[in-house]
């Protein structure tokens, strides 16, 4: 995701009260005043031409805000002490390096081709079914894997433009055996940097899951973030902002390892960006080496160590200690662009957000419940649309404050109507 910074200051665009408001407590403001500034921030009639949203931050608000990170960083605080300001009471606790396994979504219930790496055949790969069975797979210019049953078959070129099967294995079937494998898709990647194929150190583990075709890949966790750090948060930023996103993404995959399913974490920003050696970068290694093996912990069991762009100035609860709802200032020093947002919606786009509802005319929005902390009284938890139906009927349709988010394209859930 690429992300962009800004000269603009957060307090430079608030009125003045709200700036005083958020330094020293509401007490500061009359309580009338701010009464009637909370009410304005979460109602609004919508005109013929629309309606304007003024928000703040980039993505949920959870955990570590990268911007915040890069601001911390640029004023001197090294990781760990930027990983206890966002994950408070988390405790830094070597876990080893284990295997991870990763969805690979643009291969589900699809098939995928081995390509050469660096030579022009592929060369050492061996095929070990579920059954025990191993096939050391013959030098080719290209190997071809696809399912069929409970079985995968593996195809040798016939033609340029046809497959030959040479193998037929049994489910479960894990390729592996040269250092570097590189998989073309049977489909394009639509998420994080996208593209048709992946080159990455490990192996590849083809299953059989509710009757559909699913592809891991299969490595350690810490030659899996190899792939995920510069993917991210770029690579050009502080070394300790950089280390603080590798605890980050090492806590979250070694949480997701589990065997009640078949795979731990996929390789989309459903979890995180993983798009194999094509995202490697000599800094983003360098914070993996620097923190090895080390995750953040409570009582000793990795946490749920989510993170987004930006908090725009007031993380979101988690609804752990660990993951709490509190005042940011390194994300408004971190001068983004995405501190402060503002976004002109149609009355056509508010009808639509309802989906089946029905609605054909937004009259008036309210946000009728927020999660606490913040401007405006805290991120947008529920939204009122009100308006009218075929037939001119007056209804009120309540939707999420993440379909409003999503239906509308905006950048958080942290929003008003007023600045």
């Amino acid at each position: 995701m690429a992300r962009r910074t800004s000269a603009l200051r957060w307090s430079a665009i608030l009125p003045a009260t709200v700036v005083a408001a958020l330094a020293g407590g509401l007490a500061a403001v009359p309580p009338t005043a701010a009464s009637a500034a909370r009410t304005s921030a979460s109602a609004a009639s919508v005109s013929s031409a629309g309606l304007t949203l003024y928000g703040a931050g980039f993505g949920h608000g959870r955990g570590l805000s990268q911007y915040g990170a890069k601001a911390a960083a640029q004023k001197g605080l090294t990781a760990t002490k930027i990983a206890n300001f966002y994950y408070p009471g988390a405790a830094l606790t070597p876990k080893g390096n284990p295997t991870v396994r990763v969805r690979l979504s643009a291969l589900d219930a699809g098939h995928f081709s081995l390509y050469p790496t660096s030579s022009t055949t592929v060369t050492g790969v061996v095929a070990t079914a579920g059954n025990g069975t191993k096939v050391a797979l013959p030098a080719r210019a290209r190997w071809h894997v696809a399912r069929s049953g409970n079985s995968y078959l593996v195809q040798e070129p016939a033609s340029a433009t046809t497959w030959r099967t040479k193998y037929t294995l049994a489910a479960p079937v894990t390729f592996g055996g040269p250092s570097k494998l590189r998989v073309v898709y049977s489909r394009a990647k639509s998420d994080c940097r996208g593209g048709t194929s992946l080159t990455f150190n490990g192996s590849v583990q083809a299953v059989v899951s509710n009757g559909a075709a699913r592809y891991l890949a299969r490595m350690p966790i810490d030659t899996y973030l190899r792939g995920v750090v510069a993917s991210e948060m770029p690579s050009s930023w502080p070394a300790a902002a950089l280390q603080a996103q590798t605890l980050a993404a090492r806590t979250y995959a070694t949480a997701k390892i589990s065997k009640s399913r078949y795979y731990d974490v996929i390789d989309t920003q459903g979890d995180q960006c993983w798009d194999g050696a094509v995202s490697e970068t000599a800094a983003t290694n360098a914070a993996i080496a620097a923190t090895a093996g080390k995750v953040l912990t409570v009582g000793g069991t990795a946490i749920n160590a989510q993170f987004s762009s930006n908090s725009g100035g007031y993380t979101a609860s988690g609804g752990v200690r660990y993951l709490p709802t509190k005042s940011d200032p390194y994300s408004l020093a971190s001068g983004s662009s995405t501190n402060n947002w503002t976004k002109k919606v149609t009355a056509a786009q508010l009808a639509a957000v309802d989906g089946g509802g029905g609605l054909t005319k937004v009259t008036a929005v309210k946000i009728t419940k927020r999660t606490a902390g913040g401007r405006w009284g805290g991120r947008a938890d529920t939204v009122a649309l009100t308006g009218t139906v075929a037939g001119g009927k007056t209804v009120t349709v309540s939707v999420t404050g993440t379909t409003f988010r999503t239906k509308l394209g905006l950048r958080s859930t942290y929003l008003g109507f007023t600045k």
